[in-house]
């Protein structure tokens, strides 16, 4: 009898440790399982995003979208050019600023009116005309561009007879954003001496 109960729990001891081990077998294959499920799923939102952002590349691509491009930019550097220096006279800088917001980036737009005080008036009138823009060849890959706009100033002094022309030449850097071309700096440079 006592050899019976011996063997009885040496089968039983087997047998729970056979099931404990097939369970902990269980579970291991499981998280391994679970692990490969959540790193493919990781890897088809990659998938999905790079399929996304190829897919807007191609379309970026196609001829009709290009010219649309290179339009967009013209026409972005040309309005922030006019807005930009295009002054009435006993007006100041800060007014400008609800005109600028919509063409320049965040960043930009702090840099400009963050410490402008709305106290310094011009004495002359600005007109700004015979714009030309240049810039690089479209390449839908780029996201940012360097953008030469040439132009004639024409400063009318008030009490004045003297009106002056003057050639200016502008750096603009524009950058792709969400709610389409956006500049992001400007250098000015003169194409003539200074002095009146």
């Amino acid at each position: 009898m006592k050899l019976k109960v011996i063997t009885f729990l040496i089968v039983t001891l087997f047998l729970v440790i056979g099931i404990v081990i097939g369970s902990q077998l269980y579970k291991g294959q499981l998280k391994a399982k679970d692990n490969k499920i959540e790193s493919l799923q990781q890897e088809q939102s990659e998938l999905k995003n790079t399929n996304q952002r190829l897919s807007e590349l191609v379309k970026r691509q196609s001829k009709t979208v290009i010219s649309d491009e290179e339009k967009q930019i013209r026409e972005k550097a040309e309005l922030f050019v006019k807005s930009m220096f295009e002054m009435k006279r006993d007006t100041s800088f800060k007014s400008k600023s609800k005109d600028l917001k919509p063409l320049v980036t965040d960043d930009y737009y702090s840099s400009l009116f963050e410490d402008s005080k709305d106290k310094y008036n011009l004495y002359d009138d600005i007109f700004v005309n015979d714009l030309h823009v240049y810039f690089d060849v479209y390449n839908p890959k780029k996201d940012s561009y360097r953008v030469f706009v040439q132009f004639d100033e024409r400063i009318e002094t008030e009490g004045q007879e003297k009106i002056e022309n003057r050639k200016t030449s502008v750096q603009l850097d524009l950058v792709r954003t969400g709610d389409g071309w956006k500049v992001d700096n400007l250098a000015r440079f003169n194409l003539q001496r200074n002095g009146r």
